[in-house]
């Protein structure tokens, strides 16, 4: 217990003394209050956890809302409460009956709206503005939807909770929390208690109060009993000094209902006369009882941080994948949104609002307790990492536009090649910038100039593919773009460094390495002192023994860390890889097992002198297992500070109710005597340990042994990961706003565009917002949800004391307000000419909607060029049969705008028409007389199962060609071990359909996307040829005359962790592997139709013929590979090519190697309804002999003819 809350418990237990002896002297003369308890009804729904989301809307979204309409109805005094926007969105796209017959229940406010957010998400993982942008999305819906608020924060289930929650939800207009996890603590925190009491104030980082509740049981079930007489819910009272308590009772997890039971007993206590008063409440009910807070002084206090001990230890790293997914789009969401200000701002294109919506909201929601904490089933997270990867193509996407926007009003006439910078900071950054310059032949050098003309310092690093890499050292104004020169020359023999080394120094550190790769020494040389503790190595440490049998994912167990870890000293090779001006880098490979380490140790001079980064590529298959990054260092202090993501806390080393713990971006490491510390950070991981006074350990991968529950999570993590850390460290005391700008400047790198040269209006450089004071961040800057005001978020990052600051705009305003987090107006903010003004306290938060001088978005130069429709591809929901886009599905016509604009190009779809696509078929188009455009926009997808088309455009004299991909499925996976391949589609996504159609009805989740691909126009084309390919369909074509060429990435945008394509890049899914069973080595089956329809059409690589067996369950067919032979995976294809009912629903993968052994299986699905199924198998098997199972052939509970097109196994 911190010495805040012993003070707080201490005078709650006082005042609760003081209340009971008033409540015994009144007693008499009958004024006692009467004990009360708050019973809350809720059906916790989890949006994935041990089933994935499609069963979450198809079976348990349904049932919360069918049930509880029946419960509304029949019980006049039940009130339900229920949770997260975005499954009353599914409500409304997937029962739009019973979602409009809900809404009367919330008018009458018996279905109450609680938890206020998109959906009920972590508390400790996602940013600050990630938590503010939840309940923005929530309320803005409910606003909309219902004409209500929530009010309250209801995390029934959440692994924890920072000490930011209090001043988050203050800020959103919020005034309580409730929750019963603190109650699985192993260990008490407050006094004999796992909670500091079960009603009272929170007090958050800033000091902002909320009121917050402990709901016990949330699935408590009452029986038929008179509830005012109840023994338990009488203890609880107990439990509190204010006679009341608050109790959840519902049900978990899978959402659906209280009992008939328990909601008939509550509702007739409510009319019980009896010793405990019961209300059927709302989640709000108590904490607005007790409004105004200030008037109630018995309220005890907790003011801190609430994370569990052991429960949710391993939730900060398990799911690598999905946590650096969540952060990129955290910090890329952003980043859109801040080019599209600058773009609309100037009138140069209009701000995506909807895209930008679209795009937070479907990543955001993944941010739920069993999804981005890493504790849901495989098949769970190959719908997060689509929607994850989905999200950031998209804001990808409208970064490029917008900038490209911005770029054609810059001057970026230049003697070189011109690059425009663009800073995704509220602040002036200066940053190290990647970039890849078109260059034929490796060049000798290169020069590079700022805006101002000035030479900045650069360095060439390698030469490939026709592209020099270069490293710039670049200085971009806040939120801003400027425009570089870069100017290759001569031609190089031979620029690789390539030599074996084990020290390495740039003007402020020298580093030293041992034999394992580890390092010994990194010496201070601007201060005289060195960092690592003597005897002790700053390494990659690794803990041999990482058992977690109860909660694998979600537990990190204290023996686990107590024990002394290991270095990966396996294959140790050390080369120095660059050796110039602004990087020296060292690349340590090594091995520990079958794992594979590279890590790249770099030294940057100039701006980033003091910062070392550790760039590490990990190809992980090591089993119980856990890693760690660990930092002995030559300082001595029992505390050490993390980032919160606005404020921090101090935390001291190990013990057993916190050993393993949470931090945003940092955490730091000074000298008790305040000389000297060391600040570490990182761009995509959470969990921290700090075992003595001198280390720190920043947890990397968490790999658990299993036992007796979710065995998978034995091969958690399996596969390729990036990430970085970086060390500064920093003579004197801990500067916690320089931390965090230098952590900012890590996570959101300056990105560099090609361009073309041309004038423009707006110079070289352009700043669309700007801030006086360095401890003042400006973290959101955005159009608003619902008017034409822009909104600016601001924290204070020092934390010392109240700052004066401005808000500086590149345009005069208007009008400016003071809003909440949710963007509701509190009042109006003074300003003057550009610029507004104001104080902001310590660990706050304010935000701003700002009116500026209007300037309308320019239009473009853009004509519809109609298509000669031939193919029915959207279907209405009552009709849903109407149309076949492919294997009897169609595009949801109700999900399709009329009109859609993707990278400022319009496009127009006939999504009222019979007829809506053009199937191609060596179709010319003719061009309009006199066009003078020189672009060719189109949108267009493959109605295949999986597979891309490569199609040719003739357009005048000239052949392009392009990749069409398949209208539906996944558009990337990460690749995880023995489940998933890695892979993303490069195609730009214009649209996303979240449900496709058939005859049987909606398919929940099942995307339909359209492709967005630019052709170009040569001078006097007149007419475009199809590709004759039926399979090829375009919706919409909008010619464009445009004057510039719009920039491109010189580097990528985000990263994706897949393998194929090393550190940096993103790869299309491999080719198709060798079919081990072609040519075909059948031996047996249970039957077939005709010889048209024989087994070895399973084999024959052809997705026209199939085998079809008539003759009952099980239908099977038996292969001989003539020897044993290793299987790695396998495909198959099903006949959704006649009719979805007849896809395969569960089938088996089986083995022997022997005629006599028994068949064993070695994979399998059940309850399939995906035409395609590939699957990878656990671990390889040998095996000479093969069964294809089939067990259940179709999408009916009493089919019996089997129908299979292909089948395939491959090798590892």
């Amino acid at each position: 217990m911190t010495p805040k809350t012993k003070r707080f418990f201490a005078a709650a237990i006082a005042l609760a003394g003081v209340a009971t002896t008033s409540a015994a002297t009144t007693a008499g003369s009958g004024d006692s209050p009467k004990p009360k308890a708050y019973l809350v009804s809720d059906a916790h729904l989890d949006t994935q956890w041990n089933w994935d989301i499609q069963t979450t809307i198809g079976e348990y979204v349904w049932n919360t809302i069918n049930q509880n309409l029946f419960l509304l109805k029949k019980y006049p005094e039940y009130v339900f409460n229920f949770e997260g926007g975005v499954k009353y969105s599914w409500m409304k796209e997937y029962y739009p009956l019973q979602y409009e017959e809900m809404k009367k229940f919330i008018k009458d406010g018996r279905w109450h709206i609680c938890g206020a957010s998109w959906d009920a998400t972590d508390a400790i993982v996602p940013s600050v503005e990630s938590a503010i942008r939840n309940i923005m999305l929530g309320q803005q819906f409910y606003r909309s939807e219902f004409g209500v608020e929530s009010t309250d924060i209801f995390l029934p289930d959440c692994f924890g909770f920072g000490w930011t929650l209090p001043t988050i939800a203050k800020h959103c207009g919020l005034i309580g929390f409730s929750s019963q996890k603190l109650g699985w603590r192993h260990l008490p925190f407050h006094g004999d208690k796992k909670y500091p009491y079960t009603v009272g104030l929170w007090k958050g980082v800033d000091g902002s109060q909320i009121m917050m509740a402990h709901g016990f049981n949330y699935g408590q079930r009452w029986e038929i009993e008179d509830l005012t007489a109840n023994s338990s819910i009488s203890g609880r009272i107990k439990e509190s000094p204010l006679n009341v308590a608050f109790h959840y009772y519902g049900t978990g997890d899978i959402g659906g209902s209280p009992t008939m039971n328990s909601v008939d007993a509550v509702c007739r206590a409510t009319h019980t006369d009896g010793p405990i008063e019961i209300i059927s409440a709302e989640s709000d009910r108590l904490f607005k009882d007790y409004l105004p807070y200030e008037k109630h002084p018995e309220l005890p206090v907790h003011d801190g941080e609430l994370l569990m001990d052991v429960h949710g230890t391993g939730c900060y790293t398990s799911q690598a994948a999905m946590k650096l997914y969540n952060r990129q789009n955290e910090l890329l969401g952003d980043a859109a949104e801040r080019a599209a200000v600058a773009a609309s701002m100037i009138g140069a294109a209009e701000y995506p609002s909807s895209s930008l919506t679209e795009s937070w909201r479907r990543f955001i929601f993944h941010q739920f307790h069993d999804d981005l904490t890493g504790t849901s089933i495989p098949r769970a997270y190959e719908f997060s990492w689509n929607d994850e990867l989905l999200s950031l193509k998209q804001f990808a996407g409208i970064i490029t536009s917008s900038v490209s926007a911005v770029a054609d009003r810059l001057d970026t006439r230049a003697k070189g090649t011109p690059v425009v910078l663009f800073n995704a900071l509220g602040h002036e950054a200066t940053d190290l910038v990647e970039m890849d310059i078109d260059a034929p032949r490796a060049p000798r050098s290169v020069d590079v100039y700022n805006a101002q003309g000035r030479k900045v310092a650069s360095q060439l690093i390698s030469h490939s593919d026709g592209k020099a890499r270069i490293l710039v050292e670049a200085t971009v104004p806040a939120n801003g773009y400027t425009v570089y020169d870069v100017r290759l020359s001569g031609t190089a023999r031979n620029s690789s460094v390539n030599q074996s080394a084990n020290t390495i120094e740039n003007s402020v550190y020298r580093l030293t390495l041992d034999s394992n790769g580890d390092i010994t020494s990194l010496f201070d040389k601007a201060n005289n002192k060195e960092l690592v503790k003597p005897g002790k190595a700053i390494r990659l440490a690794i803990f041999t023994d990482n058992k977690s049998y109860d909660w694998p994912a979600w537990e990190i167990l204290k023996p686990t860390i107590d024990a002394t870890p290991v270095s990966i000293n396996g294959d140790v090779n050390m080369t120095l890889v660059e050796d110039g001006p602004l990087r020296r880098t060292l690349c340590v490979d090594k091995r520990h097992g079958d794992s594979r380490f590279r890590q790249y140790i770099r030294l940057n001079e100039g701006a980033l002198a003091d910062r070392i980064d550790f760039f590490n590529e990990v190809d992980w298959k090591t089993q119980n297992a856990l890693v760690k990054a660990e930092f002995p260092l030559d300082l001595d202090n029992e505390k050490a500070t993390y980032d919160l993501g606005i404020g921090c806390v101090e935390r001291g080393n190990n013990t057993p109710t916190a050993y393993e713990v949470y931090a945003q971006r940092w955490a730091d490491l000074t000298d008790k005597n305040g000389r000297y510390g060391a600040t570490i950070m990182n761009d995509c991981k959470y969990g921290w340990d700090k075992p003595d006074n001198n280390t720190l350990r920043l947890t990397l991968l968490h790999t658990p042994a299993t036992s007796r529950g979710y065995t998978y999570q034995d091969r958690q993590d399996l596969g390729y990961h990036t990430f970085t850390y970086s060390l500064c460290g920093h003579n004197g005391r801990l500067q916690k706003a320089e931390a965090n700008a230098k952590a900012d400047l890590l996570n959101q790198r300056i990105k560099a565009f090609a361009t073309t040269k041309h004038n423009g209006t707006l110079g070289k450089s352009f700043s669309p917002l700007s801030t006086d004071n360095s401890n003042v961040a400006v973290k959101a800057l955005k159009l608003a949800e619902n008017s034409n005001e822009y909104v600016v978020r601001v924290y204070e990052t020092s934390g010392k004391e109240p700052q004066n600051a401005s808000l500086t705009f590149a345009k005069n305003i208007t009008a400016a307000y003071e809003a909440d987090g949710t963007e509701k107006t509190i009042g109006e903010t003074p300003f003057s000419g550009s610029t507004l003004k104001f104080t902001i306290k310590p660990n706050s938060i304010k935000t701003f909607k700002v009116r500026l001088a209007d300037t309308p978005a320019e239009k473009g130069n853009h004509r519809i060029l109609p298509l000669d429709f031939n193919k029915k591809c959207f279907s209405w929901n009552e009709m849903r049969s109407d149309a076949d886009f492919a294997s009897g599905y169609s595009y949801a016509a109700e999900l399709i705008p009329s009109e859609l604009t993707v990278g400022r190009v319009p496009f127009k779809l006939e999504n009222s028409a019979l007829l809506n696509g053009m199937s191609c078929h060596g179709d010319t188009l003719t061009l309009p007389a006199g066009h003078g455009c020189n672009k060719l926009h189109i949108l267009a997808a493959a109605a295949t199962d999986d597979r891309s088309l490569s199609c040719d455009f003739k357009i005048g004299k000239s052949s392009q060609t392009i990749t069409i991909p398949s209208y539906t499925g996944f558009i990337g996976q990460w690749g995880h071990d023995g489940h998933t391949k890695g892979y993303l589609t490069d195609a730009e996504v214009a649209y996303t359909g979240t449900h496709r159609h058939s005859s049987s009805g909606d398919h929940p989740y099942e995307f339909t996307y359209m492709f967005k691909f630019d052709l170009d126009i040569p001078a006097g084309a007149t007419r475009v040829i199809l590709p004759d390919n039926g399979n090829a369909v375009i919706f919409a074509a909008t010619l464009a005359n445009e004057a510039n060429t719009p920039v491109s990435p010189l580097a990528p945008l985000f990263r994706t962790s897949i393998k194929e394509t090393g550190a940096n890049g993103n790869a299309r899914f491999e080719e198709e592997k060798e079919n081990i069973l072609r040519p075909e080595h059948i031996v047996a089956w249970s039957g077939f139709v005709n010889d048209s329809e024989h087994p070895t059409m399973l084999v024959d690589n052809d997705l026209t013929t199939k085998w079809c067996d008539v003759t009952g369950i099980p239908a099977y067919v038996d292969f001989d590979l003539g020897a044993e032979t290793e299987i790695g995976s396998w495909k198959m294809v099903n006949a959704a090519i006649e009719h979805r009912s007849y896809i395969t629903s569960s089938c088996l993968v089986q083995v022997r190697n022997t005629p006599q052994e028994e068949w064993r299986t070695i994979d399998y699905y059940t309850g399939n309804s995906r035409n395609i199924v590939a699957k990878t198998l656990h671990q390889p098997e040998k095996a000479r002999y093969i069964r294809l199972n089939v067990i259940h052939p179709v999408q009916a509970p009493d089919g019996h003819v089997a129908r299979v097109y292909e089948f395939a196994l491959y090798r590892p």
